[in-house]
């Protein structure tokens, strides 16, 4: 009891606690991911999956197509949670940012974990839109 009230004792207790709480802190800033801001255009996501349905009803794939959208607000969930947890990434959609700096567009990563490609995508709403508008010369976007 006598070693508790020796002022040395007393200091060097001290200290050591303030260096073991001063190393837990560095520790726990070291260790801790900072978390990062990204956007992704669902819109254009969604337009690029609906297209992708599209073309496969075309080819026959009705049944097919059906159980895929059943089963896509779930697959599309699991594709950006994964991406949220692994990255500590906050996805805000596209179309809801007002202005940032080294904001990460996701899209790309999105619609490729989806099995979408961004030129397959072109190519079918080119093709739509020129069948669509084929009787409609002056509203086709690709008119000379």
């Amino acid at each position: 009891m006598n070693l508790l009230r020796d002022p040395r004792t007393l200091a060097i207790t001290m200290s050591a606690s303030a260096f073991l709480l001063a190393g837990i802190s560095v520790y726990q800033t070291s260790t801790t991911k900072t978390q990062t801001i990204a956007v992704a255009d669902m819109q254009s996501i969604m337009d690029a999956q609906k297209l992708a349905w599209l073309q496969r009803m075309r080819l026959g794939e009705k049944s097919q197509v059906i159980a895929s959208s059943r089963e896509f607000q779930d697959k599309l969930e699991g594709v950006l949670n994964d991406i949220t947890v692994k990255s500590n990434t906050v996805i805000f959609d596209k179309n809801a940012l007002i202005a940032g700096s080294d904001v990460t567009d996701m899209t790309p990563i999105i619609m490729e974990r989806l099995g979408l490609s961004i030129s397959e995508t072109q190519k079918l709403r080119q093709t739509l839109e020129n069948e669509l508008f084929s009787d409609f010369p002056t509203m086709r976007k690709d008119r000379p």
